[in-house]
């Protein structure tokens, strides 16, 4: 199976044309790039965070984050058809310049810069990928994406190992902050890889032309009413939601255990660079291998379904044992499954929908459910804070069962829409994937 597997990845390669085949290079050295300063920046972000304001203090700047966060990208999306995807990711990455050389000679002097960087590191690479995916989703078509946004994952997924192992070897000998320098060199090659795809793009004939892109591409009230009219994708929104809710709880509850198993601040950042090295080298084989084996062996409705399934077996695992290491393998176990196979699975649901829903109401979901599963996961944390404080953790778990179960659940609804759109669509599956019809 898997010498038939590489032999169709050969045989698809070689069909690429010569601007195609630099294209996709261009853009995954930009997805390696950008994860691998997404992961020494989340470093040092969140241990810089525990010392500064404490675990306690995260359910509050979640809440403000909404507000912000979403501002932001309301500005993005009416200013890109105005200046340009070039335009607008220079001036992204030059204000991550300047934010990440000013905290790395002020962070520890400046109350308030540990909360701005903690509130720009996620904001900032939910943009930048945002703007990568546009780019690729105008420049590759269907068939192509079946085998290529895998390895664009699987391609990010290696540059966060590499930014996890700068966190894990240098940041006692560097100190936490200054490990912000080391992210300098990465915007300047993202930038010049990114405008390097855009040179070669315009050679691909099948492309669609981004330079007459309207503001109604990104219009956020008509994503909105796309999805208000459309029960598949009220469904995927409420997927969506479930794993992002879930994660930010975990990360939660991880978050408290960090802090009062690593007291000293250089030692947590070290320890977090060595954890997510750990989990971006399972996502690299999870994002190559684990998405492709799972749908073709299951089928994507039983990979929809396992993935809440697991979970929630994982979650049980931890109210019987519960203790640092086993928080450490639940929470390890939904990141990684959530930026690989989930990632995957769930942009294979965007396939048989229609242009615009793929564009505008695709927009709002993945920048809404992130967004406000923020701020859904500070509310419940800041509830259970209200009415008690001895075993919060436990509590927070016992939600978690109930997300897992309310996901499989809409799993089971949402599938009955998707075959719905496929049939509609008259979308011809490659073989591997024929087999879920047995499954309407």
């Amino acid at each position: 199976m898997l010498q038939k597997f590489y032999t169709r990845l050969a045989n698809e390669y070689n069909s690429y044309s010569a601007p195609e085949k630099f294209f996709i290079i261009c853009m995954m050295m930009c997805s390696f790039a950008i994860t691998a300063e997404a992961a020494i920046t989340r470093a040092v972000a969140n241990s810089v965070f525990l010392s500064a304001y404490t675990a306690k203090f995260f359910p509050t700047v979640w809440l403000i984050s909404v507000p912000i966060n979403l501002s932001i990208v309301t500005f993005y999306n009416r200013f890109l058809p105005k200046f340009g995807c070039a335009k607008i990711l220079s001036l992204f990455m030059c204000i991550a310049i300047c934010i990440n050389l000013f905290c790395a000679f002020y962070l520890s002097s400046i109350s308030w810069l540990p909360l701005l960087l903690y509130l720009w590191k996620d904001i900032f690479i939910i943009l930048i990928f945002q703007q990568l995916w546009s780019v690729c989703h105008a420049t590759v078509n269907i068939s192509r994406a079946k085998y290529l946004y895998g390895f664009f994952v699987g391609i990010g997924g290696c540059g966060s190992v590499i930014g996890s192992l700068v966190s894990g070897l240098f940041a006692v000998e560097l100190g936490t902050e200054k490990l912000l320098l080391t992210t300098i060199p990465i915007y300047l090659t993202v930038t010049i890889f990114y405008c390097f795809a855009l040179f070669v793009r315009e050679k691909i004939p099948t492309r669609q032309d981004i330079s007459t892109m309207s503001h109604d591409s990104t219009d956020i009230w008509g994503g909105m009413k796309l999805i208000r009219h459309s029960k598949f994708l009220i469904f995927i929104l409420l997927v969506v939601l479930s794993m992002q809710v879930a994660t930010n709880l975990m990360d939660y509850q991880f978050s408290l255990y960090l802090e009062k198993v690593f007291s000293v601040q250089d030692l947590r950042t070290e320890f977090l660079g060595w954890f997510f090295g750990v989990v971006n080298m399972l996502n690299i084989g999870l994002q190559f291998f684990g998405g492709f084996l799972l749908v073709h062996l299951l089928g994507l409705q039983k990979a929809h379904f396992l993935l809440p399934m697991f979970l929630s077996i994982n979650c049980l695992g931890f109210l019987l044992f519960p203790s640092f290491p086993m928080m450490c393998l639940s929470f390890g176990t939904i990141k990684a499954l959530d930026y690989s196979i989930f990632a995957i699975i769930k942009e294979m649901l965007y396939i048989p929908l229609k242009v615009e829903e793929k564009f505008k109401a695709k927009a709002i979901i993945d920048v809404f459910a992130h967004r406000s599963s923020k701020a859904i996961a500070s509310i419940f944390i800041l509830i259970l804070q209200w009415f008690t404080l001895v075993h919060l953790e436990s509590f927070i778990s016992l939600g978690l069962l109930i997300i897992f179960i309310c996901w499989m659940i809409s799993v089971m609804f949402m599938f009955k829409y998707y075959y719905h759109e496929l049939n509609r669509q008259h979308i011809n599956w490659p073989e591997s994937q024929i087999t879920e019809s047995r499954y309407e």
